[in-house]
């Protein structure tokens, strides 16, 4: 239990560290099961690092950067007998009723994200049109639970996370909050925006139903569907052009825009190990009622399971 609080305690002081110093880069350092997750959060860019911290000087084990439109992976795990990667090889369970479930919450997620209505007509919603490419959520999962329900094979999982959601608008369009309600307006004339974002952070509590099937001794397949409900602690509307000098401006255009304070989305997931994929829609729309847009996220993705 001291693990648990500790841990919460940690990730609860990260994220005051992001909204510290949000004007120009965010760095959050969270350690985990023997493992130091580095974030660095800038204008257009999130850089993801894992060290391995059983070890001094501490190993690389994986780095990540996402950026509008293109991402970049790399692993560096050397062993001595072979190459694996040591925080994804969960213990073997032997083939009876005995072992404990293990969830698969806890992990690193990155998926397109886009939007739809209420009739699920998706894109192009009260004028609103994303590039599919460059949009984008990605989650840091740290804390799981699984109570199990049924002959180790069926349970609840729980656990909290933190979920980034990057809207980037099409159509040389921005976002603005114009007496008290948000639409979607033009770019100013003689401007053409690199890119005009809308980005919120979540702070994420699941509730799902996972299923890990027994096949003979393989007991590596599972699946959970259920629904997640989101705190949103910040959103802002970031833009960046080149002005009639050739100088680029990035800016943050505005904050808050009316963005729902609290999120609810069915989610469902597949996997095998430590890989799986995921889906996510939600129920709630980005905007408050009768200030915004009525748009619902939809997401599809990967994720790397601790």
């Amino acid at each position: 239990m001291r693990k648990y609080s500790l841990l919460l305690l940690a990730t609860f002081l990260g994220v005051l560290s992001l909204h510290a110093i949000e004007p120009t880069r965010n760095d959050t350092t969270v350690r985990f099961n023997k493992k130091v997750i580095h974030l660095e959060d800038s204008i257009g860019q999130m850089k993801v690092k894992v060290l391995d911290s059983d070890s001094l000087p501490y190993k690389p084990i994986y780095e990540g950067v996402f950026s509008d439109g293109k991402s970049y992976e790399k692993w560096t795990v050397m062993e001595a007998v072979g190459l694996q990667i040591p925080f994804l090889n969960k213990p073997s369970r032997k083939h009876n009723r005995s072992y404990s479930m293990e969830p698969h919450w806890a992990g690193i997620g990155v998926g397109f994200i886009n939007i739809v209505d209420h009739n699920f007509k998706m894109n192009n919603i009260a004028g609103v049109s994303l590039k599919a490419e460059s949009s984008k959520e990605f989650f840091v999962n740290l804390i799981e639970k699984i109570l199990p329900i049924y002959h180790n094979n069926l349970g609840l999982t729980t656990g909290i996370g933190f979920d980034w959601h990057n809207y980037v608008l099409d159509m040389n369009k921005h976002l603005l909050e114009v007496n008290g309600v948000t639409n979607v307006y033009d770019a100013p004339a003689g401007v053409t925006y690199d890119f005009s974002r809308l980005k919120t952070f979540h702070i994420t509590i699941p509730l799902l139903l996972e299923w890990q099937p027994t096949f003979g001794r393989n007991h590596n397949a599972f699946a959970s569907i259920g629904a997640i409900a989101g705190i949103n602690t910040y959103a802002a509307y970031k833009i960046k052009y080149k002005d009639a000098n050739g100088n680029t401006v990035s800016s943050t255009e505005s904050k808050g825009l009316n963005t729902s304070p609290l999120s609810f989305d069915l989610y469902g997931q597949m996997g095998y190990g430590a890989f799986s994929v995921y889906a996510k829609y939600s129920l709630t729309s980005i905007f408050q009622s009768d200030k915004g847009p009525d748009l619902r996220a939809v997401s599809l993705g990967l994720i790397l399971n601790f």
